[in-house]
């Protein structure tokens, strides 16, 4: 199995996505059809890792917009998001490839991962490189720069992690 941990914020909305009633869970429509492309190159399912997974307001959203996942990563609160990866991961034995698709670095360094933008979401030219790191084409994530990373791990660890 190929799974996709996917965030939402940062990558199926970002600062462009019309939103004029400021609602706190939407999905533009642009980067949810880039993700699903995605599906379709690579067969890959989704895992939640977003903090909408643990707000019944965010998974309510996330269906009603259509965002195909088969499951979310535990809920582990003052832990960073990548200890709830690699907890899911190790329930899960049958993955094959995965990826980890997410516009912040809460000390997901150790894993591949492709890192839009919040101005941008998800874009074409990640959709590529991640189909061909799913499909074993390549083994090139496409992460920001290392400074921008450890900025960002550092607000996790002040602000706390959001798991």
């Amino acid at each position: 199995m190929k799974v996709i941990f996917l965030d939402i914020d940062g990558v199926l909305n970002s600062k462009q996505t019309p939103n004029p009633r400021k609602f706190p869970f939407i999905v533009d429509d642009a980067l949810l059809k880039r993700l699903k492309h995605l599906l379709q190159l690579t067969g890959a399912q989704v895992v939640l890792s977003s903090n909408w997974r643990y707000d019944p307001a965010g998974i309510f959203s996330a269906n009603h917009y259509g965002v195909p996942f088969i499951d979310t990563t535990p809920d582990l609160p003052g832990e960073p998001r990548c200890k709830a990866i690699l907890d899911w991961l190790s329930r899960h034995k049958d993955v094959e490839r995965f990826i980890v698709v997410d516009d912040e670095n809460d000390e997901l360094d150790g894993l591949p991962l492709f890192q839009p933008r919040r101005r941008t979401g998800l874009t074409d030219k990640m959709v590529a490189a991640a189909a061909d790191y799913l499909n074993g084409k390549s083994n090139r994530d496409m992460r920001r720069s290392k400074l921008i990373r450890v900025f960002q791990n550092l607000s996790s660890f002040i602000t706390g992690h959001k798991g």
